[in-house]
């Protein structure tokens, strides 16, 4: 069952019922500046790799990087994320600029999502001299790369109401109740809003945090990545940093995340 007894400022506190109906569970990532092991969960770094397998190639023909490892043995997260097993996000380092470029739904060639359901602590690649050797650690590409160093990520299983990016907001508080609540406090809601409940940090699951707009309540192409499945934001002290203090988000389908099914994911990317 889950605790939806939520922390509202004063000013919200009229809309206390309505935003405790939107509460979900999610994880908040925090990222450290210590050794991972193989296996841990990450930010960058050396891949869990059974031998026999590789990083992804891109298309030029270069490994992607990792990006980030998540191991669900380590915390229980909340449904439908999976109980176990190994996800990893790579991303292709040499067309980093050509993403930026995108600023906004990343082509499906330009990172690739594996999952393995099973955990094994023999057998492991365990020479990536490969990276070193690639022609990634060159300057140029290697300080382009969003990640610039590896992080040991651990979780904190939190409860958040709906973002005030996320497009399905208007479902919980009308455009009515809204001008109300800045008639009387002479605030617009937006504003008094997205300063308590932004959603922007390091997360799994919750709610997303956009810069401008939600791109679901436009493209209903997008509005079946019902999921977030993975929030990075830019952090200086961490050395993470996209485009200019920008964020990137993965979406999934609840169904396709149920059933472990990582083939069909939005990448969206906005920086300033």
């Amino acid at each position: 069952m889950i605790q939806k007894t939520l922390s509202l400022p004063r000013q919200l506190e009229d809309f206390r019922h309505i935003l405790e109906q939107s509460a979900v569970e999610y994880m908040k990532v925090h990222a450290w500046d210590e050794a991972p092991s193989i296996a841990n969960s990450k930010l960058g770094g050396r891949p869990y790799l059974p031998k026999g397998t590789n990083p992804p190639i891109d298309d030029l023909g270069e490994y992607m990087i990792l990006l980030a490892q998540i191991n669900f043995s380590e915390r229980s997260f909340p449904a439908p994320f999976p109980k176990f097993g190994l996800l990893q996000i790579f991303m292709s380092a040499f067309n980093y600029q050509q993403i930026l470029g995108i600023n906004n739904c990343v082509p499906p060639n330009f990172f690739q999502v594996r999952y393995y359901p099973i955990i094994t602590t023999n057998n492991l690649v365990t020479d990536f001299s490969y990276l070193r050797n690639s022609s990634f650690q060159h300057y140029s590409v290697a300080s382009q790369y969003p990640i610039s160093r590896e992080l040991l990520l651990t979780f904190s299983k939190e409860v958040e109401p709906i973002s005030a990016t996320d497009y399905r907001l208007h479902h919980f508080i009308s455009a009515e109740l809204a001008e109300q609540f800045t008639l009387i406090e002479q605030q617009p809601f937006n504003e008094v809003y997205l300063q308590h409940f932004s959603s922007a940090d390091h997360k799994i699951g919750g709610y997303p945090y956009f810069i401008e707009e939600d791109a679901r309540a436009w493209n209903p192409s997008f509005q079946k990545y019902d999921t977030l499945l993975l929030q990075i934001v830019s952090d200086d002290a961490q050395g993470i940093m996209w485009g200019d203090s920008g964020v990137a988000k993965f979406f999934i389908n609840h169904k396709c995340l149920e059933t472990c099914n990582f083939s069909d994911i939005l990448f969206y990317l906005e920086y300033y």
